[in-house]
């Protein structure tokens, strides 16, 4: 009895191990379409001079993908009428993602 509980105990232990140390590797697309207006700049700016418009943020529930974030930040940049969004970052609030930026409009001088 003592062994089975043993055997147990140590089978319980290899799974977690086994389940804690897996990882995603997830790749989301900064690169405008064709169809697409809104430009994505994480670390780089603009060469272009512009204006701030809004700070934007887009949350998600447990299962969304980061593409699917990155889609709401465009269509909400798309709604304020901006050019682009600069300063993207991806962040967790509790286990809920969180993708966030500035929306900019550029001068036309």
């Amino acid at each position: 009895m003592k062994n089975n509980k043993l055997k147990n105990v140590l089978f319980g232990l290899i799974l977690t191990t086994i389940i804690s140390n897996c990882t995603t590797t997830r790749v989301v697309s900064l690169t405008k379409c064709e169809n697409e207006s809104i430009e994505l700049f994480t670390t780089k700016l603009p060469n272009r001079k512009y204006i701030e418009v809004s700070y934007i943020q887009t949350d998600g529930a447990i299962f969304h993908t980061p593409q699917q974030l990155l889609n709401g930040l465009k269509k909400k940049a798309t709604e304020l009428k901006a050019d682009a969004v600069v300063n993207i970052k991806y962040d967790f609030q509790a286990w809920y993602p969180v993708v966030s930026g500035i929306a900019i409009k550029y001068n036309d001088n």
